[in-house]
């Protein structure tokens, strides 16, 4: 049922109009009819033909590695499309509903051989179906939404729908984006704080077209070491009912945001993240300045082996993130220098499942999950070449010192200290291509740990590779 939706919702929606005038008379017939009866102004026909909003969208993703030396390299070319409908806002209710198609037009081949297994380009289509090309296709956004005041946007939601806070968020990096099923609101009536919660138990992560129970979903992924450095083997053992997520966010004086999240999945872990961010301009220069905290306790209290344990019993984790930037909002660029330190108290662990970790030296491609003991640096500078911000230019260059490659207590996913640059352009099209936007990466990551042998398991998809990518979406 969920792939014949999927199907309408893109068939119906990109063909539709092209392809009117060959439709068989049958069908006008029947179209003629619905508009009849859609033609009484107060009818909730009516009011959902003409008020409620079709959004189309079409995505290709072509993305390539080049690894070190003899080691494979892979290649893919993905496309797709979807097409979602949001009702109006009827009696402060509304309804929105989505679902998207991918192909894989070609690549590489990217099913495993021992010892290699690829890290980026199949998690264009299905993780857990490399050798399918074709069938690949998902149902999105199903919800009912109550507003509760129209005029600030305070909600509350229930069903499947994208979600995006500091942790839980859509890490679209791939043709499609992590969405999440539960209920989930905002307060946005109090001038000076912004409060968010909800409950999650089922997630969808990116790479997939199938929806997991929260727990269910950690080991999707590859799972990297357990503490005794033997291979991590808690797919299918983790036992955690849901995520809670509860945030609250305010202004002390102007200039200063404050937040406060805390992510509970019971049984499993507590992470509790307060954030805080400056910002002052002067002129057409925007001084900016941010820090976060992260604190993680286990809560885990079972006696399976280590090797079955996402998160040992006792275990925790701080880490500490800061920025500071410079913007002109004239020129349009933007300079920052960051710097985040993980302790040696713990892993900093966060299910690769539900989303990418935001700290800020995060650069596209890589994280620090999974790892203790981290100090990284990173700088970053955008810049627009054009005032209607059509064209920008951003670098990311940055360092990361790692743990002892044998230190799996600290470094589950077996990674070297490493630097990164990533190049990127974007462009987004105006007049009759309008809608269309381009978006061309590069990146390079290279190895810092200089004791370490050249191996599969250390170079491979991880340091001394080259990565590329271009997307195009075009919104309708």
């Amino acid at each position: 049922m969920k792939r014949i939706f999927s199907i309408v919702l893109f068939v119906v929606g990109v063909s539709s109009q092209s392809m009117a005038q060959h439709q068989d008379p049958s069908w006008s017939a029947r179209r003629a009819i619905i508009n009849e009866q859609c033609v009484e102004s107060d009818s909730l026909c009516n009011v959902l033909h003409t008020l409620g909003t079709f959004e189309g969208h079409l995505r290709s993703f072509f993305m390539a590695t080049s690894n070190h030396e003899e080691y494979p390299d892979y290649y893919a070319l993905a496309m797709g499309g979807g097409l979602g409908y949001y009702s109006p806002i009827i009696k402060n209710f509304q309804a929105g509903m989505s679902g998207f198609i991918i192909y894989n037009m070609a690549s590489s081949h990217l099913g495993p051989e021992a010892p290699f297994s690829n890290r980026y380009e199949l998690s264009l289509f299905e993780v857990h179906d490399p050798d399918n090309h074709d069938d690949l296709d998902r149902l999105e956004d199903l919800y009912l939404r109550y507003y509760i005041t129209e005029e600030t946007h305070s909600y509350i939601q229930f069903g499947k729908f994208h979600l995006k806070t500091p942790l839980i968020n859509l890490q679209d990096g791939r043709m499609r984006p992590n969405l999440q099923e539960g209920i989930f609101g905002e307060y946005n009536d109090w001038k000076n704080l912004k409060l968010k919660a909800g409950w999650l138990w089922k997630t969808s992560p990116r790479g997939t077209i199938h929806w997991y129970d929260i727990g269910e979903s950690i080991g999707v992924y590859p799972m990297g070491r357990a503490i005794n450095g033997a291979r991590a083997d808690y797919a299918g053992h983790v036992e955690t009912s849901g995520i809670a997520i509860l945030s609250a966010g305010f202004n002390p004086v102007k200039e200063v945001n404050v937040q406060l999240w805390n992510y509970h999945a019971p049984d499993l872990f507590n992470m509790f993240m307060p954030k805080v961010e400056w910002k002052k301009k002067s002129h057409s220069i925007q001084w900016s300045a941010g820090l976060q905290y992260f604190w993680q306790s286990s809560l885990y209290n079972d006696t399976l082996s280590v090797e079955r344990q996402y998160i040992s019993k006792g275990e925790q984790s701080h880490s500490f993130s800061g920025k500071i930037s410079r913007a002109n909002t004239v020129r349009g660029s933007d300079w920052s220098l960051n710097y985040t330190r993980i302790t040696a108290h713990g892993r900093f662990l966060l299910p690769r499942e539900w989303g990418v970790e935001s700290f800020y030296t995060f650069i596209q491609r890589e994280r620090l999950e999974g790892s203790g003991d981290v100090h990284a640096v990173m700088a970053q500078n955008l810049f627009h070449l054009d005032k209607a911000h059509q064209l920008s230019f951003q670098t990311m260059a940055g360092m990361t010192w790692m743990p002892a490659l044998s230190n799996a207590e600290l470094n589950k996913y077996n990674m070297p200290s490493y630097y990164q640059v990533n190049l990127r352009a974007r462009y987004a099209f105006k007049g009759f291509w309008k809608g269309l936007r381009a978006d061309l990466m590069y990146l390079y990551k290279g190895n810092m740990s200089k004791d370490v042998e050249v191996s599969s398991a250390i170079y491979h998809n991880k340091v001394d590779m080259h990565h590329v990518s271009l997307v195009l979406d075009y919104y309708f």
